[in-house]
C-alpha cells in the first residue's frame, strides 16, 4: 500500500507540472504540426476569411473524396506555397500561399459557361476548367466532375499552378462530361460539359 504522504506529495507534483507542460505546449506549438508561413520568408501566414458556395448536398460525397487528395503545399516557379487556414462555414474550402490561391468545392455551374464558351475551357492532367476574370483574379472552374471546382489565382502569379490541383482533382473524381476538341469529331451533345446542368 502507499505511504498517504507519498501519494500526497506525487498529486502536488502532478498539478503544479501539468500546467507548465500545457503552457509550453501552447506557445511552443504541438509537435509535428507545422504553422503556414510565406514561401522564403518564415513569416505565419493570418488565417484568410472565404465565402462559402451554397449549401447543395449533391456535392458533398466529391468534395469530401477530393479534400483528402489536395496537396499541403503547392511547387512553383517563385517557391513552394504552403497552405493557409481558412475561416469559412464550408469545410470544402482549401488555400494556399500570399497572395492566397483558393480552391472552393462545390460552387453552382459558372454562368458564363454556355455552348458557345468552349474558347474558354482548356485542359491540364485530363482536368476541364472554364476561365474567367474577376477583379484582381483570374478564376478556373473545373467542370467534368460530380462536382465544380473553383480556384481563384491572384493575377500577380504569373502562372497559375494548376497542375498539382488538377492531378487531385483527376485522382479523387472521374470524369462525368467531356469538352469538344478542335479537328475531332463533335461528340454527343448530351455528354457535352456545356450543356451540363
Amino acid at each position: 500500500m502507499i505511504d498517504p504522504a507519498v501519494r500526497r506529495a506525487a498529486l502536488i507534483a502532478t498539478c503544479v507540472t501539468l500546467p507548465i507542460v500545457v503552457i509550453v505546449l501552447l506557445v511552443l506549438g504541438t509537435p509535428g504540426k507545422s504553422t503556414p508561413t510565406s514561401a522564403g520568408t518564415g513569416k505565419v501566414l493570418a488565417p484568410i476569411s472565404v465565402a462559402a458556395p451554397p449549401s447543395n448536398t449533391a456535392a458533398d460525397a466529391p468534395c469530401t473524396s477530393l479534400l483528402s487528395d489536395l496537396p499541403i503545399s503547392i511547387p512553383t516557379s517563385n517557391g513552394t506555397l504552403g497552405g493557409r487556414v481558412v475561416h469559412s462555414s464550408s469545410t470544402f474550402i482549401t488555400a494556399w500561399g500570399n497572395p492566397a490561391i483558393v480552391l472552393r468545392c462545390g460552387v453552382p455551374r459558372p454562368a458564363a459557361l454556355t455552348v458557345n464558351s468552349g474558347a474558354f475551357v482548356f485542359g491540364i492532367d485530363g482536368v476541364n476548367f472554364f476561365e474567367s476574370k474577376t477583379g484582381a483574379e483570374f478564376v478556373y472552374t473545373a467542370i467534368d466532375r460530380a462536382a465544380y471546382i473553383e480556384v481563384s489565382v491572384p493575377k500577380s502569379y504569373a502562372q497559375p499552378p494548376l497542375g498539382p490541383i488538377a492531378d487531385a482533382i483527376a485522382k479523387a473524381l472521374p470524369q462525368v462530361c467531356v469538352t469538344e476538341q478542335t479537328g475531332q469529331p463533335t461528340p454527343d451533345p448530351a455528354k457535352l460539359c456545356t450543356h451540363r446542368k
